[in-house]
C-alpha cells in the first residue's frame, strides 16, 4: 500500500465560511491545489525542473467527494499519494483530514498530464518522475 505524504497544513478563517458557516468549495480547491504542488515536489519536480525542462502539468479531471462539514477554526491536514502512474499522465489523490480526529473532510481524486510548456501539448511523463512515482507505488 502505498503511504501517504502529508502535503498542507493549514486553519479554516471565518472569511473563507460562506453564508451557512461552513469552509466554501473555492477554499477546498485552494487547499487542494497548494497540497498538489508539494505532492509534485514529493514526486520529483520542482520549480527548477519545470524552467530547465520546459515543462508543466495540466490538470484534465477532477473528482471531489465532499465527506464531512469544516467549519472556522478548523485544522486541516491533506495527505497525497499517487494511484496510476500513465504514459502521460499520473493519477494522484488528496485526503483532506480533521487535525485531532484524523477524520477525512474531502478526498480529490485528480489526474494531470506532463505537458510542454511552449508547445502546449502532452509529452511523456518525465523519467525522474515516472521512477519516484512507481518506488512509491511499492
Amino acid at each position: 500500500m502505498t503511504k501517504p505524504e502529508s502535503t498542507y497544513r493549514g486553519v479554516v478563517y471565518p472569511w473563507q465560511c460562506d453564508a451557512m458557516g461552513h469552509l466554501t468549495t473555492r477554499y477546498y480547491m485552494a487547499m487542494f491545489d497548494e497540497a498538489a504542488w508539494h505532492f509534485l515536489y514529493e514526486a520529483g519536480f520542482d520549480a527548477s525542473t519545470m524552467h530547465e525542462t520546459n515543462t508543466g502539468w495540466a490538470d484534465v479531471h477532477h473528482e471531489i467527494e465532499y465527506l464531512r462539514e469544516l467549519r472556522e477554526g478548523a485544522l486541516v491536514l491533506i495527505e497525497s499519494k499517487p494511484v496510476r502512474i500513465g504514459n502521460k499522465s499520473i493519477t494522484y489523490q488528496l485526503e483532506m483530514k480533521t487535525v485531532g480526529d484524523d477524520e477525512i473532510s474531502a478526498r480529490l481524486t485528480a489526474t494531470s498530464v506532463q505537458f510542454d510548456l511552449e508547445e502546449r501539448r502532452a509529452i511523456p511523463v518525465l523519467p525522474q518522475v515516472r521512477e519516484r512515482l512507481l518506488a512509491w507505488l511499492g
